[in-house]
């Protein structure tokens, strides 16, 4: 679905601010670390358990992002799939997600300094995209 420009945009270590839905049905921003999966059209963060954002998902699961670069941004809109699974949430933070943010040596060792906290991994399955200046 995401066209080759479109991803390569995403692949640059951009941060993302991360929408869900409040109870009152207002929305909640987060900026957060993401990667975009290298085989797939599924976004993957990682969040402590207990926040807000991800109370709202176990709610309604729908949410967006929007990752910037200036003028040039993508949205994306999806529903999340929250991950119990340690195991899976490690690959993906040590395998994905932390490595464009700290680099392949320390992201590849990220988990073990979160992995004591009560933690979630999110997967946004992308339904629909917006980009802009690309």
């Amino acid at each position: 679905m995401l066209p080759q420009n479109v991803r390569e945009f995403l692949e640059q270590p951009h941060y993302a601010v991360m929408a869900t839905i409040n109870r009152s049905g207002m929305a909640q921003l987060t900026v957060m670390w993401y990667a975009l999966h290298p085989d797939e059209d599924v976004i993957l963060l990682n969040s402590s358990n207990h926040l807000l954002k991800v109370k709202n998902l176990r709610r309604d699961p729908r949410m967006s992002l929007c990752i910037e670069d200036g003028m040039r941004y993508v949205t994306l809109e999806g529903a999340a799939e929250l991950v119990e699974d340690r195991a899976r949430q490690e690959r993906d933070v040590d395998d994905h997600i932390a490595p464009r943010y700290i680099g392949q040596r320390l992201g590849s060792q990220r988990w073990a300094r979160i992995e004591r906290s009560p933690r979630i991994g999110i997967r946004m399955t992308i339904e629909r995209f917006h980009a802009r200046g690309l």
